[in-house]
């Protein structure tokens, strides 16, 4: 046959040793017996035919059916057609032929030169050679086609050798290099595309070479697996001077991945040009560009964690976008985009000459590490990732050493620990430009403080530690010690909120319900507030004393509330408690004067939910308890026509538990025992409607002033005092309405508002039922 496979004589070594050991294996086979030869007809074969090679010309057509073991198949301007259960020694089809094999074997390589191929769950194999070559004459400008459908190609050499003007298509098919010096797939400026694939080789699993000056090859993978087990995945070296435009396309789609076993999944040598564009992908690896070549890595919605190293000589160009993620080194690169929520996560100090950003992010690696990044030029608008240690004076630099533009972000780790020292941090430092720095959230968070970014000189920015003021973390803390005293009252309150207008039945036992909930805003003499808002539920049971003038209940009572907090920023807290407690009731139906006396035992649990400035969160939980009485004292005085007023007085306090305890940041928090007395003073008036048959409605109307003595109670977080002070007065504002639906039946509802200096309630509200018998 002839051996016109067109080697370029500039050629690297590897590849003119992988096409002459092919047309030498060809024309020593042909040198064994003379084939028979079909011309211009159509033949077909099967397993009791002999064993003899077969020669095609003329638009022959040779079918070679199942079960059949055949020698040396050639074609020229004619068909072979190879069906299930057959093998063949090689073949070898040319000038305008077609092989089709479908559950066919090929012991010794299959060559196709200038013709088209398709098989199908067929294998490949060349124990010495190329499995597969895709060649092309030398004259020509057209190359071949051959398509592998659930097949494999296996070859000392190459799994399949590809020429340019000629394309291989794998779809659920192997290829693998198993010699040693072996290549998957070697691709001289031909293309090749593979879905749901994989390339292996013993050294590279794609190698990439010229053809005199055709440099333009192109690899498309899909869902593709490519391994170089000793070398890079792929690997490109062109010796020859490009064409203008001229380079070496390579997408990486989804699910594809590259792994070499150098630690290099694309290695780019010579004089080559590469593109590479990865879309939905998660690559491990580095890229390597030697000098006088250019890279260009373009990710899409894609990860790689790996370094793109450049040698000096070399251009690489780096584009992140839609939400990729690049984790390492970027030395000597050319330009840098990141755009689109991409980010790129350093791994140490780098070097840029351009960077642009439009909505993409660098991360200055982790807290454990401080880096610089140092760029000529930067514009656009993205947001940097970065960490500080106020203790120590380290902190990661953006460092802008020509010109800066736009408007940019600094994200800032936040940690529950305090800075040592109050002074300030120099973060970015810009040579001339009109770029603008901004803190991501307006602060950053730094134990119990939160601080500010303040440009200083012409292009110069630092964290201020003058400026600094109560952190969220910190607020919250403070803010849940605070929180169980007005937990405690919300649970408690009067006399006539808790049973109802006892009067009605006489002060007869009974049993009793209640329902209520509440908003509270405070603000506290530290400077920054919170809303609380309380929902529950009491119950209660009571008897007559016999003791006395008669007229005394003593009971017991039990509930549950819940109290969510919020705060500035995100932060929020929630108060769980638990109560038992005890009463007792005087009531004296000739004067109107009465005596309220509560005992109640509670249990808080605790917890903190803190949004930190850099978009982390933190929480801390505990539990603690508190016992508090309450003392009540009025009269009721009956007026003309059922209208009555009732002044009164009560004294309540409560004792909370001190506790220490962390946020899972780190931020320690202590406090001392929480104390609180409230004294108040009021009046509820009123009129009584008597519907007859033992029923009776009761609206009234009760205003009181109230007035919170306790002022010290000390809290520390990270060792800064703060004083949870509520002390001063509040004025009191509510109606309701108290009626028996029967002798034995009593139902009440009240509402009311309140507002002082440092506690405001919008709106409580409670709902109660009475049994008594």
């Amino acid at each position: 046959m002839s051996t016109d496979l067109y080697v370029p004589s500039n050629a690297m070594p590897l590849t003119l040793q992988f096409a002459s050991v092919a047309s030498l294996l060809l024309i020593s086979n042909a040198l064994v017996a003379a084939p028979v030869p079909v011309i211009a007809g159509v033949v077909s074969i099967d397993q009791s035919s002999p064993a003899n090679d077969y020669a095609l010309s003329k638009g022959a057509t040779l079918n070679v059916n199942g079960g059949s073991q055949h020698g040396r198949l050639t074609a020229t301007d004619s068909t072979l057609n190879i069906s299930a259960g057959s093998t063949i020694a090689s073949s070898s089809v040319r000038n305008g032929s077609e092989i089709r094999m479908s559950d066919a074997a090929v012991s010794d390589g299959l060559e196709v030169n200038n013709s088209t191929g398709t098989l199908s769950g067929s294998t490949i194999a060349n124990s010495t050679g190329n499995g597969l070559i895709l060649n092309r004459q030398q004259s020509l400008t057209t190359g071949s086609d051959v398509s592998l459908t659930d097949s494999s190609s296996s070859g000392a050499l190459a799994g399949a050798f590809v020429t340019h003007f000629s394309q291989l298509e794998l779809i659920g098919s192997q290829l693998a290099g198993t010699g040693i010096n072996g290549v998957g797939l070697r691709l001289n400026a031909g293309a090749a595309q593979a879905s749901a694939s994989s390339i292996v080789g013993t050294v590279n699993g794609v190698a990439i070479s010229s053809e005199a000056a055709y440099t333009d090859a192109s690899l498309k993978l899909d869902s593709t697996q490519v391994v170089g087990q000793t070398g890079a995945a792929i690997r490109i070296g062109l010796q020859v001077s490009r064409l203008p435009g001229s380079t070496v396309a390579i997408d990486v789609n989804n699910g594809s991945s590259l792994t070499g076993g150098n630690s290099n999944m694309l290695e780019v040598t010579g004089t080559s040009a590469a593109v590479m564009n990865v879309s939905a992908s998660s690559l491990n690896g580095n890229v390597q560009v030697e000098s006088g070549s250019t890279v260009t890595l373009n990710l899409d919605n894609s990860s790689m964690a790996g370094d793109v190293l450049a040698e000096p000589g070399a251009l690489a160009d780096v584009l992140l976008d839609n939400n990729s993620v690049l984790t390492g080194r970027l030395e000597n690169t050319r330009s840098v985009a990141i755009n689109n929520g991409a980010q790129w996560a350093m791994i140490g100090n780098s070097a840029l000459a351009d960077l642009t950003m439009n909505g993409g992010a660098v991360r200055f690696g982790d807290a454990a590490g401080f880096y610089t990044l140092s760029v000529a030029n930067l514009a656009g608008n993205g947001t940097f990732i970065m960490d500080v240690d106020f203790a120590a004076g380290r902190t990661d630099f953006l460092d802008i050493t020509d010109s800066a533009t736009g408007s940019h972000s600094l994200l800032i780790g936040s940690t529950g620990t305090d800075p040592s020292a109050d002074t300030s941090l120099h973060v970015v430092r810009a040579a001339a430009g009109d770029a603008d720095f901004s803190l991501m959230g307006g602060a950053v968070d730094l134990g119990a403080w939160s601080y500010d970014l303040v440009k200083q000189g012409p292009n110069d920015w630092y964290l201020d530690a003058q400026t600094r003021k109560v952190s969220p973390a910190a607020a919250t803390v403070v803010a849940l010690f605070n929180t169980a005293p007005t937990v405690w009252y919300g649970e408690l309150t009067s006399l006539r909120t808790r049973m109802g207008e006892l009067r009605h039945n006489g002060g007869r036992s009974g049993v009793w319900m209640r329902t209520y909930g509440n908003k509270l805003n405070v603000a506290d003499a530290s400077g920054f507030g919170y809303q609380q808002t309380q929902q529950g539920f009491s119950l209660g049971a009571d008897g007559k004393v016999p003791m006395g003038d008669g007229q005394w209940l003593a009971g017991v009572m039990a509930g549950q509330s819940s109290s969510d907090l919020s705060l500035d920023r995100g932060a929020s807290g929630k108060v769980g408690s638990y109560y038992v407690g005890a009463y007792s009731t005087w009531l004296d139906s000739d004067t109107g004067y009465y005596f309220d006396g509560v005992l109640k035992f509670n249990r808080f649990n605790n917890k903190a939910r803190v949004n930190l400035s850099d978009g982390t969160r933190t929480k801390g939980d505990y539990s603690n308890s508190g016992v508090g009485a309450s003392l009540e004292f009025g009269r009721h005085i009956k007026l003309d026509n059922g209208y009555f007023v009732e002044p009164y007085g009560q004294l309540a306090g409560v004792v909370v538990e001190g506790k220490d305890y962390e946020l899972d940041n780190g931020m320690r928090a202590e406090n001392d025992l929480a104390r609180s007395l409230v004294g108040k003073l009021g009046a509820t008036t009123g009129r009584n409607f008597d519907l007859g048959q033992g029923r009776t409605v009761q609206p009234y109307v009760r205003a009181a002033w109230a007035h919170e003595f306790a002022k010290n109670n000390g809290v520390q977080v990270n060792d800064n005092d703060f004083n949870n002070d509520l002390s001063g007065s509040r004025g009191e504002l509510g109606i309701g309405v108290a009626a028996s639906l029967s002798d034995r039946l009593q139902i009440n509802a009240d509402f009311e508002h309140s507002k002082g200096d440092r506690v405001e309630q919008p709106w409580g509200a409670s709902v109660g039922i009475r049994y008594s018998w």
